[in-house]
Order: C-alpha cells, then structure tokens, then sequence
C-alpha cells in the first residue's frame, strides 16, 4: 500500500473525501431494500397561464423537458435544488443514457437516486400540475 504523509495535507484530504463519498453509496447500497423509495418534496404554483414545479434536484435536461412538453400550462418553469432539509441538493438526476455513457453526474457517487426516479418525478411534477387546473 502506498505511504501516505500526514503533513501532505491536500493528499490527506483527498483520501478523506473519496472515502466518505464512496461511503455514503455503500450506506445506499445495505438499506435500499429496506427503504426502497427516496422521498422528497415537490411543490407546483399557478400564477395565471403561469406554473412552476419544484424538486431538490439537478436534472439532466431530459427530464425537465418532459415536464415541460406535457405541462398544461403556457409557460412552466422547473425549479431545480430547491427545498430544505435532508434532501436539499440532492444531486443529480441522471438519465439513463447519461448512466450508460458514464457522463459528468451520473455515477452513484453524485446521486442520490438513478433515472428511475426522473420518471416518477416527471410523472408526480405533471399529476401536481395538472391538478392546478382543476382538471
């Protein structure tokens, strides 16, 4: 094993970082079968023609597309890393490409959830959507 000086501190710290970072997907790992679902707040508002939606989320762009492309509304603005509490910056939401690629944010490491839970999003951003226009 590689010696490493206690006085490097940038090397040090380093080291430190990945461990706790990689930790935190082992954590993931042992309890996503016991507590397979990650919740989250999400939250719509009308202003007129207006709507937003908000998530804790960075999205990769597909998944605010869809939101989007199927809102009623005429303009909707998806506001992303929003909220408090344990879920704020929740990291990235990657698309399943994104994860096959092994692109920028879509490792484990960077995310708390997969491109699964883009779709449920997708789908629970439309549904409170939806119900703003009483539909």
């Amino acid at each position: 094993a590689e010696q490493v000086d206690p006085a490097d501190v940038f090397a040090t710290s380093r080291r430190h970082v990945m461990i706790n970072r990689y930790g935190k997907v082992m954590t993931r790992y042992e309890t996503q079968a016991d507590n397979p679902q990650y919740a989250t707040d999400v939250h719509a508002l009308r202003l007129g023609d207006v709507a937003m939606v908000t998530n804790p989320f960075e999205l990769f762009l597909d998944f605010g597309l869809r939101i989007k492309a199927r809102s009623k509304a005429v303009q909707t603005f998806v506001v992303q890393l929003a909220g408090t509490g344990r879920n704020t910056m929740s990291g990235y939401l990657p698309t399943a490409r994104a994860v096959a690629a092994k692109s920028y944010g879509a490792e484990a490491a960077d995310n708390a959830v997969g491109p699964e839970a883009g779709q449920v999003l997708v789908d629970r951003s439309l549904e409170l959507l939806d119900g703003l226009w009483g539909e």
